[in-house]
């Protein structure tokens, strides 16, 4: 849930469609690789006989088991040892891909969100098109220029698969914890060649997105896949607000300045200060990274952050986790005791914590911290990590594809009181709707909270 993760694309570090994400540091193998945004190296040549197969299938099942903390919290020791049993028989009749599909769904069984594979997937291949869950309807979310009027269509089906066949297929992919991280990874599987030739839903490059409006019609858009399409001039739903809701008003090219800032919104008397991985310099450090050295101070930030409430007049003080995948646990526990000790702050009343679907991991444990130091009033959607759970990952490397495998070594017991995901005081999902108008559902909620 803390610790480690690999060096980060700066250059795809900026959006993910309404939120913005900056530098996901949480210790999920899979979401980095999704979201272009870890530096591991997909094999060069995967293995061509089965026999090499073999020996990787027999190196993970024997290898996971050793050392991951508790393999069989969620599987049994037979039915883990059977899921190998089974590739092994069916392994003649597969290819590379769909054996690496195979290990996934076994990885994922384990049902730990921070134990994945990295699938070995060309990630510089995507369909230009991206997609995002509005209640129970997947909308596209950013698209190429040359398609934007199609922006906020649902999805009905890929070649005429229908949707809910295809979301169920790839659920099995996905290591999670719980339903709401489902739908954080789900729709970016979608944008995938090889998944989506792997489980049989196509055949070549080109693929038919069904798209639906909300005046009931349907049009086909044929998609074939672009290489490094972030770098293209997608157009996302909010490049098209008239006016940017407080989350997104502080949008920098700069990813480093969008990893955590605050703003005094004074005819509101509000402090909003939003919090989107839990890394600074230091830990940039302790974790490798090269680049470490433009990294903000969190002590320093964390001082200016009191100064600012200390020196205005506040009636509601909100901290945004909503885009909070995790990192380091430690600076938020340090800054929630300092803020316990604020005058204006000792009225649990105005204080407000916003979470959603990707608050995970460390993002979890900042809950938990201002739970038992501010007493907060917390608002949005149940958290896509669990408060109780496993994490500090380290790595496996497959002898023969070399893929890489990310395992727990830890159990952490943060409170007795939750059994599953985090949940929110008052629980509130962003509308489609409200989005595109330019209205956070949720930031509205804390301003109309009485």
């Amino acid at each position: 849930m803390n610790k480690s993760t690999k060096s980060t694309n700066k250059k795809l570090m900026l959006y993910t469609f309404s939120f913005i994400i900056v530098l996901l540091i949480s210790t999920i193998i899979i979401y980095l690789y999704l979201n272009n945004k870890a530096d591991y190296s997909s094999p060069d040549n995967m293995p061509s006989s089965k026999n090499n197969w073999i020996e990787d299938i027999d190196y993970l099942q024997t290898t996971l088991a050793k050392k991951h903390k508790n393999v069989y919290h969620t599987l049994t020791k037979e039915e883990y040892n059977e899921k190998f049993n089974k590739l092994r028989e069916e392994l003649p009749n597969l290819n590379d891909n769909e054996i690496k599909i195979r290990l996934s769904q076994i990885v994922a069984s384990v049902g730990d969100a921070h134990t994945a594979i990295e699938l070995g997937f060309n990630k510089d291949k995507l369909y230009p098109i991206s997609f995002y869950w509005f209640g129970e309807d997947i909308r596209v979310s950013k698209i190429n220029k040359d398609n934007e009027n199609y922006l906020g269509y649902k999805l009905h089906s890929i070649n005429d698969f229908p949707i809910n066949d295809i979301i169920s297929k790839i659920n099995s992919l996905i290591s999670h914890e719980n339903d709401q991280w489902l739908k954080v990874m789900n729709t970016q599987y979608l944008t995938l060649p090889d998944v989506l030739s792997s489980l049989e839903i196509s055949t070549k490059d080109e693929v038919k997105f069904t798209l639906i409006n909300d005046d009931g019609s349907t049009l086909d858009l044929n998609l074939t896949p672009r290489i490094n399409i972030f770098e293209d001039n997608l157009t996302s739903l909010a490049e098209l607000m008239h006016t940017k809701p407080i989350k997104l008003q502080n949008i920098s090219e700069d990813p480093y300045a969008n990893l955590y800032w605050y703003k005094y919104i004074e005819e509101e008397n509000t402090l909003y200060f939003q919090y989107n991985a839990c890394i600074d310099k230091t830990v940039a450090k302790r974790y490798g990274y090269e680049d470490y050295e433009s990294y903000p101070k969190f002590d320093e930030f964390s001082k200016e952050l009191i100064a600012a409430i200390n020196n205005n007049k506040i009636d509601k003080f909100i901290i945004d986790l909503r885009n909070n995948t995790g990192g380091d646990s430690s600076l938020m526990t340090e800054l929630a005791e300092n803020l316990s000790n604020i005058e204006t702050l000792k009225k649990s009343d105005n204080i407000f914590v916003l979470i959603g679907r990707e608050t995970f991991s460390s993002g979890v444990f900042a809950c938990i911290d201002l739970k038992n130091c501010l007493s907060p009033i917390f608002i949005g959607e149940s958290t896509g990590g669990n408060v109780n759970g496993y994490g500090d990952i380290k790595i496996i490397t497959l002898p023969n594809s070399k893929l890489q495998v990310s395992y727990s070594t830890k159990l952490f017991t943060l409170s007795d009181m939750y059994d599953s995901n985090f949940i929110p005081n008052v629980n509130v999902e962003q509308s489609f709707d409200n989005y595109i108008k330019g209205i956070d559902d949720v930031y509205e909620a804390v301003k109309n909270y009485k």
